[in-house]
């Protein structure tokens, strides 16, 4: 049963009628939460391959990117150009790098009185809180904490001490968490509480941003933040694109090779992996992806793909699947009807098999060789 602030959350987002029962994939691209860049002048440029328009900017430290069919909308480059500004006004909201957001005042006040929230931040939390007990507390926007224990949150990763991994667990899961939906305030029952909305956040953009799209009369279109969350609506009017917007699976390790091809039509996609974020510590690779029940950093899988029609949902669900490891994972994922494809490393080698879960035949279009 979908728990109902999820089902909320879809129905805000006005999504198309039509939807595939399962579709998926994206090139794997993971980097934990850094510094936001400054948000650059929108630029559009022609892609000469191939009949798109792109529209480009920067924000929640990386490059949000829109792509349309060229000559299909009159306003096109307009509408795009102002849906990237909302993910703009989000990151404002959202970012624990921005001192005066909304999640920053939280985790600086939010242990002594409770704070309000804009809506959508609120909407953020009571969404992230109905996926951490749907996954069982795989996910969790309440482990900034055990980040900053382990160093990823400053890009320079260190083993804790055990006890330094307990204290951190005590100020861990979203019970300890008090939201009241009038008037939108959060209250932290214990001090050292840190949200981090890394997890879902670049997705929840995406939603937003191409509701904005919809509703200004564009239903055809691609977009991406950091290529790791992707967000496609109706067709690619190309030939070679099939049925959708065709997307490469690439390998985590090797993102020189594609591991196959599928096209993505009204779905949003999230990958999780840790192959570009790790430290190594005595011959032992830990990944930037902690386990919020255990502390401990992630292992089993080299990275996760879902597919849903959120891309908030997609990108949460991929890191507690990648939580998870594979036999959770299938589980999960078989139980809940949830579209996806887990990259494992069976020999230790580095070569990577693709398993994927509740695709229909014949989407998956795996590479040669």
């Amino acid at each position: 049963m979908i728990p109902p602030s999820i089902s909320a959350w879809l129905n805000r987002l006005e999504l198309p009628r039509r939807l595939p029962t399962a579709q998926s994939v994206v090139a794997t691209r993971t980097e934990p939460a850094a510094e936001a860049k400054t948000a650059e002048e929108v630029a559009t440029r022609d892609v000469a391959s191939t009949p798109l328009v792109s529209v480009e900017k920067s924000a929640m430290a990386c490059d949000f990117e829109v792509l349309l069919n060229r000559g299909q909308y009159s306003a096109g480059i307009e509408s795009a150009a102002s849906c990237l500004d909302e993910v703009t006004r989000l990151e404002q909201l959202l970012s624990v790098y921005k001192p005066s957001s909304d999640y920053s005042t939280a985790n600086r006040f939010a242990a002594r009185n409770p704070i309000a929230l804009q809506p959508d931040s609120f909407e953020l939390l009571e969404l992230a809180v109905a996926i951490h007990r749907w996954t069982g507390g795989a996910f969790d926007i309440t482990a900034g904490q055990l980040s900053e224990i382990w160093g990823f949150s400053r890009r320079e990763g260190r083993k804790p001490e055990d006890d330094e991994i307990a204290r951190a667990l005590e100020v861990v899961g979203t019970d300890k968490l008090s939201l009241a939906p009038t008037p939108r305030e959060v209250h932290f029952r214990v001090d050292g509480l840190k949200l981090n909305p890394g997890g879902i956040g670049k997705g929840f953009a995406l939603d937003l941003a191409a509701l904005e799209l919809r509703q200004s009369g564009v239903h055809d279109f691609a977009m991406h933040g950091g290529q790791s969350s992707i967000l496609a609506a109706g067709r690619r009017r190309h030939a070679a694109a099939g049925n959708g917007w065709r997307i490469a699976l690439k390998h985590p390790l090797n993102p020189d090779v594609t591991l196959g091809n599928l096209d993505l039509i009204d779905l949003g996609l999230g990958t999780s992996g840790s192959g570009k974020q790790f430290f190594r510590f005595r011959g032992q690779r830990y990944s930037h992806i902690i386990d919020p029940r255990s502390g401990q950093p992630a292992t089993g899988l080299l990275s996760t793909t879902v597919l849903h029609p959120s891309a908030a949902i997609a990108d949460a669900l991929a890191t507690a699947l990648f939580v998870m490891g594979p036999a959770e994972a299938v589980a999960f994922c078989e139980q809940h009807k949830i579209t996806a494809l887990l990259i494992l490393d069976r020999s230790g080698g580095g070569k990577a098999v693709v398993e994927t879960i509740n695709l229909p035949d014949g989407m998956w279009m795996a590479a040669s060789g």
